[in-house]
This record gives C-alpha cells, structure tokens and sequence, in this order.
C-alpha cells in the first residue's frame, strides 16, 4: 500500500468519526427550540440569564425609586473647608512673556503641521 493510500485511508477514517460526532451532537440538540427542564439556565433574548424565582421584575423594567430621599451621610469633622472662590472681577493673569528663543522671528517653537511652507 502506497503513502496515497494510507493517507486516503485515514481520511475516509477521520471523516466517518466527524459524521459520527456530528449526528450524536444533532440528536442532543433536536427540541425545537423548547427550554430545557433538566435545570439548565435560560436566556432571555439578549442572552442574559433567566433568574428561576416568579418573583423578578420583567426584563426591560427599572426598579422603582425609593420611597424616602437617601440621606447624605453625616459630613467629616476631620475634612478641609471647600476652597473660596475666584473673584470674579478680578483681571485674569496675563500670558506667559515669550522666551528669547520664541522671539527671534523666524524660529518657531511650534509651527502648524497645516501651514504650506513658503
């Protein structure tokens, strides 16, 4: 028997075991589509899981709000005071005076990537 034949061989041999595995899987799964009773999980239709007591709300549906607003917890005797605010008719502070390199002419510390070069 040649290499050609032993390889042709184990093909055919592989395939049979791929169709074997294939029909085995096929008749586990053939419900239709119905749920499962054994106690497996369900999924809804976003895939998330089904919870198994009557009692959850419907998916797609928010929790009510509370009944009493939530109390803001007591505050920190430890805790800095909150910063005073900016006066606001104060002047803003002027920009930073160029540096001796920036006021060359010429030089541009940081040219525009867009700009055409002349």
């Amino acid at each position: 028997m040649g290499f050609m034949d032993k390889a042709k061989k184990l093909a055919e041999q592989a395939q049979e075991k791929l169709d074997e595995a294939q029909k085995n899987f096929n008749q586990g799964q053939s419900g239709g589509g119905q749920p499962q009773q054994g106690g497996g999980v369900r999924y809804d239709q976003q895939g998330r899981p089904i919870p198994e007591s009557g009692d959850a709300p419907p998916a797609g549906t928010a929790p009510p709000p509370p009944a009493q607003p939530v109390e803001s917890p007591a505050p920190d005797p430890t805790a800095q005071p909150p910063a005073e605010p900016a006066d606001p008719t104060a002047e803003p502070a002027p920009p930073p005076q160029p540096t001796a390199d920036e006021q060359e002419g010429d030089t541009n510390a940081n040219p525009d990537p867009f700009k055409p070069i002349q």
